[in-house]
């Protein structure tokens, strides 16, 4: 595979020790699996709720919180996973989740579609304090940021050429479970090609178990006694808050007010697919330069223009604006938060914190949806998305806050 690498990467690579490279191969594998696996579901998944199978505000508004709902119990896993192998963990979720869709065939109404697109994300949440782990493990701190930029670039890739040929099979009259179903098989390889990165010996305890109680209380006074992470997660939870809120209403604004079609929605996406590309190739380099935390603020910032254009606009072309915005965020946000939760980790606590931020996320996923659809019975839409834009702009500013404390402390020591 290295041969069909870019030239600068190739030379990058050549740096890396043997254990490394072939880590990051299988997991640019996992990624380009990944990337088709999410240009044959996840791009069309809110538009064949709404417009196919006619699902109500309320359906919606579950659909939307579904990704959250699993990450509240992120304690839980990373309490189930402490002291063992991280793998097994990854592969089972990733297999039984993805695998779903194979099964998509066979769904007869929409409450069964509903409650899939519900279950799959709840599962697949069961990994990520493994995989965050896996990742402080195969990759050197100095270079995480870019490696894993790479395999990003890999995944929006994927998904722009994938959405833009199944955005036009659809229209053309292929049936959307036909096209869950490969997508979902593309799903499990990426179950089996993860699993193949060689990791380090999981170190053997020499100290005895903690009870769950004792996990908990340690994994919550992370807050207590780690200012700058703790400042940190209070930031991302208020700007999340506002843009899980605005994520909620932009597939019932594009329905019920543009009438996109599939290719609309294919195109939507691959424009955020170009520039989640771009900005994977901007963001590495920036944090390793600038630091995660200066990331989370610049991408944060991007974000604001979303909702901004979906309170004014009327014209569909600024809608392609917002995708690209949303796009540059989304690269960012990726990369940031996994380096950032990594830099305040103590040594052999990465995972519990990621599992502190992931329940973080868990709330606001959870909760601002519930949000979203009531507001917008009560205020409407375009004044929804103003709403959105507020709360947004205030987790922007206290982000600044807390870098600037985070760095003040660090030069005072």
């Amino acid at each position: 595979m290295e041969r069909f690498l870019p030239a600068r990467i190739r030379e990058g690579f050549a740096l890396l020790s043997p254990e490394t490279r072939v880590a990051w191969l299988w997991d640019l594998l996992t990624g380009l699996f990944a990337g088709i696996y999410q240009g044959c579901i996840w791009t069309f998944v809110m538009r064949v709720a709404r417009k196919e199978l006619l699902a109500t505000n309320a359906q919606m508004g579950w659909m939307s919180a579904a990704p959250a709902l699993g990450y509240l119990f992120a304690t839980v896993w990373a309490r189930q996973m402490d002291g063992k192998e991280k793998m097994p963990f990854v592969f089972w979720t990733w297999l039984c989740s993805r695998g779903l869709f194979l099964f998509t065939p066979f769904l007869a109404t929409r409450s069964l579609f509903i409650f899939l697109v519900c279950i799959i994300p709840i599962i697949f949440s069961i990994s990520t304090p493994a995989y965050v782990a896996i990742m402080k493990d195969i990759y050197p701190d100095a270079l995480r940021g870019r490696l894993m930029s790479y395999v990003r670039m890999g995944v929006y890739i994927m998904t722009l050429v994938t959405s833009l040929c199944v955005g036009r099979l659809l229209d053309n009259g292929l049936s959307w479970q036909a096209v869950f179903s490969v997508g979902g098989f593309f799903g499990v390889l990426t179950a089996f090609a993860f699993k193949q990165i060689p990791l380090p010996p999981t170190p053997i305890q020499t100290t005895p178990a903690v009870s769950t109680r004792e996990f908990f209380h340690d994994t919550l006074q992370i807050l207590r006694r780690n200012m700058g992470f703790r400042l940190f997660l209070f930031s991302v939870f208020v700007s999340g808050f506002g843009n899980i809120i605005s994520a909620t209403l932009i597939p019932l604004q594009q329905v019920d007010y543009f009438h996109v079609s599939n290719t609309d929605v294919a195109n939507l996406q691959n424009i955020s697919s170009v520039a989640t590309i771009i900005g994977f190739g901007f963001w590495g380099s920036f944090m390793d330069k600038r630091g995660s935390l200066a990331a989370v603020l610049l991408a944060i910032s991007f974000n604001l223009i979303v909702p901004f254009i979906y309170v004014f606009t009327h014209d569909m072309q600024w809608l392609y604006v917002a995708s690209a915005a949303m796009g540059l965020a989304i690269s960012g946000i990726e990369l940031a938060y996994v380096n950032t939760i990594l830099m305040f980790a103590e040594e052999g606590k990465a995972s519990q914190y990621q599992a502190l931020h992931s329940s973080f996320f868990g709330i606001r996923g959870t909760i601002a949806p519930q949000c979203a659809i009531p507001l917008l019975s009560i205020v409407g839409m375009r004044a929804s998305f103003a709403i959105a834009l507020v709360i947004l702009f205030f987790g922007a500013i206290l982000q600044a806050v807390a870098m600037r404390d985070y760095r003040a402390e660090e030069a005072s020591d």
